[in-house]
């Protein structure tokens, strides 16, 4: 796999710091494995489990995920 490809589509990582089947550290790994010119990001919900969605406040995650993809569309 080419994590550093120039040539991909913006990332952002959102995880949970309450998420035991992907946690923070496994993804701010993932952040500096694709790392690359493109943007790649990571943002941690404090309280927040594996199953974003489904957890009370789960509107303000997708809108902030919603916000940055549209700040980050090419």
């Amino acid at each position: 796999m080419n994590y550093r490809n120039d040539q991909r589509a913006p990332l952002l990582f959102i995880s949970g710091s309450e998420d035991h089947i992907m946690p923070p550290a496994v993804q701010r790994s993932n952040v500096k494995h694709y790392k690359s010119s493109t943007v790649t990001e990571h943002v941690e919900y404090d309280g927040y489990a594996h199953l974003l969605p489904a957890q009370k406040g789960w509107e303000d995650i997708a809108d902030f995920a919603l916000d940055w993809a549209l700040r980050h569309a090419r």
